[in-house]
């Protein structure tokens, strides 16, 4: 049974090429607060190294993403006309497994549920295309904290964690 939502009438449809200035948009307000979490856990000086290219090297990440061909399936979310999210994901049919890729929710419509329902329809998608295993990656740092909450409501639970250390030479 769908899952009760803060909001109305979402839709969920194949990228379409006309979307991608708004998937952009979203993406990179949605990956601004993280990238300055990611500045002030590592410092000015590892950050001024490690990340001062990661807004650029994400938004040709999600172009790459988008292109015909690439290997990835992109959804859109809308409410109404409005484009409110988007959820790149993969499968292999051979080891019947897919992964959630690069994902984002319009931070104004972030805390609504509207992560969860993307996710939900995606692991809906995969089943229907004969996977028997989701996997999703993210981050343990505090700006990750709401994406780890929506993933869980989606259904995921068994997690490896992982850390990144940096030193400077």
């Amino acid at each position: 049974m769908p899952r009760e939502t803060e909001f109305r009438d979402p839709r969920i449809r194949p990228f379409e090429p006309r979307d991608l200035p708004a998937l952009q948009d979203i993406r990179r307000r949605a990956f601004e607060p993280v990238f300055e979490s990611f500045r002030e856990i590592v410092g000015g000086d590892i950050a001024a190294i490690a990340f001062a290219h990661a807004d650029a090297e994400q938004a040709k990440l999600l172009d790459d993403i988008c292109m015909a061909g690439s290997g990835h399936h992109v959804h859109v979310v809308t409410l109404g006309d409005e484009v409110v999210g988007f959820v790149s994901f993969t499968v292999d049919p051979e080891r019947r497994m897919g992964e959630i890729g690069l994902n984002a929710v319009h931070p104004d419509h972030a805390g609504r549920g509207v992560g969860t329902w993307m996710y939900e329809q995606v692991v809906r998608r995969m089943k229907a295309l004969g996977m028997v295993l989701a996997t999703v990656g993210t981050g343990g740092d505090p700006s990750h904290a709401a994406a780890r909450r929506a993933y869980e409501k989606a259904g995921f639970g068994a997690a490896i964690p992982s850390v990144h250390l940096y030193r400077l030479l």
